[in-house]
């Protein structure tokens, strides 16, 4: 018994065709689980990445920055929820006069000139995390770029204004925890 017969049909039962046809399907359908589970440069779809950035935020009350630094470090928060971020650390630059700079005022959805009162304290906070998406780069509702304004919001504290001023990435690391 021949495996083709006269018909072009495999065993008599089923045309050659049709079964090119079914495994290019079969081939499709594996390289698409696979591009789901596995992305480039080489993580599962549950590995984020370490990412270390800093935040600066102008004009905050001496008393807001005694009882900030008493909280840390102390993990942020999005949307009612916890993330995979903590600040860490808090340093302060007193104000020597007053002078102005640009803040994003969420009320507003943009950018205004504020007064920075003399008294006050520039504060750059340092804030580990990992974002689970390496391409928008977005830890909660925030997207990490340096340049974008960026709140710095905990369950006991929150400031709005700031402006991230560097970041840094790590390898990728899987439930939190750098992979070496």
């Amino acid at each position: 018994m021949s495996m083709i017969d006269k018909k072009g049909k495999i065993f008599g039962k089923f045309n050659i065709i049709d079964l090119i046809a079914i495994l290019l399907i079969v081939a499709v359908l594996a390289l698409i689980g696979y591009k789901l589970l596995v992305r480039s440069p080489g993580g599962l779809a549950g590995e984020g990445q370490a990412v270390v950035y800093t935040v600066e935020v102008k004009g905050v009350e001496p008393e807001v920055y005694e009882f900030i630094q008493k909280q840390l470090p102390s993990q942020l928060m999005a949307a009612n929820e916890l993330l995979d971020a903590s600040v860490t650390d808090v340093t302060a630059t007193p104000v020597e006069h007053d002078t102005y700079a640009m803040t994003w005022n969420a009320n507003l959805g943009a950018e205004t000139l504020t007064q920075v009162d003399a008294g006050t304290y520039d504060l750059v906070f340092t804030i580990e995390g990992t974002v689970k998406d390496n391409l928008s780069s977005e830890l909660g509702t925030q997207e990490i770029r340096v340049g974008k304004s960026h709140i710095v919001k905990t369950a006991t504290f929150e400031l709005e204004g700031g402006i991230i001023t560097s970041c840094e990435r790590s390898e990728a690391v899987a439930d939190g925890a750098a992979q070496e």
